[in-house]
């Protein structure tokens, strides 16, 4: 009705905290004590919000698919970034991500590729890598939660990837770069 294209499938994406949704529950809590005339008057209208931000959101449609270039269109690599970075504790696998937000394994790493220059995984380290850079100077956390929080196996794990990575280790990059 609003002149979108059609919508075939809405992907799933576990674990995006959707503020747009929370709004709209919070906006349906007081229509239980409202008379029902205001209830009836008010209920389509939310309803109609709701499904339109589902649609624009998380609606595919043959036209969002990906492109005949094979990448990915920014709302669908902001929903993957997205999700894996609220996920990054998770140590998820590409097969994971790819079920979350509704995507195929094949076209998740393919679209991903084309349009980042990256795959998912190089994506993951390197964002790891800012994230823990960005905790270990603006927190007290120790190194073991840092390296939980970003989501490596263990404190020798991220101790090793870090200093590979960075050229020192957590604690003295953290000692010189502390804000």
């Amino acid at each position: 009705e609003a002149g979108e294209p059609r919508v075939d499938d809405l992907a799933t994406c576990r674990g995006i905290d959707d503020q747009v949704i929370r709004n709209i529950g919070g906006a349906l809590m007081p229509m239980f004590d409202m008379p029902d005339e205001v209830r009836d008057q008010l209920l389509p209208h939310i309803g109609l919000a709701l499904n339109a931000h589902l649609a624009h959101r998380y609606g595919r449609s043959p036209a969002q698919r990906l492109s005949a270039s094979g990448r990915l269109s920014p709302m669908q690599e902001k929903r993957i970034k997205t999700y894996t970075a609220a996920n990054l504790s998770a140590n998820m696998t590409v097969d994971q991500i790819a079920d979350a937000t509704g995507f195929s394994v094949d076209e998740l790493r393919s679209g991903f590729l084309n349009t980042t220059g990256q795959s998912v995984a190089e994506w993951m380290s390197a964002y790891r890598m800012t994230r823990a850079q960005a905790q270990l100077s603006r927190t007290g956390d120790t190194i073991a939660q840092v390296a939980a929080t970003c989501g490596f196996a263990d404190e020798d794990t991220f101790i090793d990837a870090f200093s590979k990575t960075v050229g020192v280790a957590p604690a003295e990059w953290r000692a010189r770069n502390r804000h």
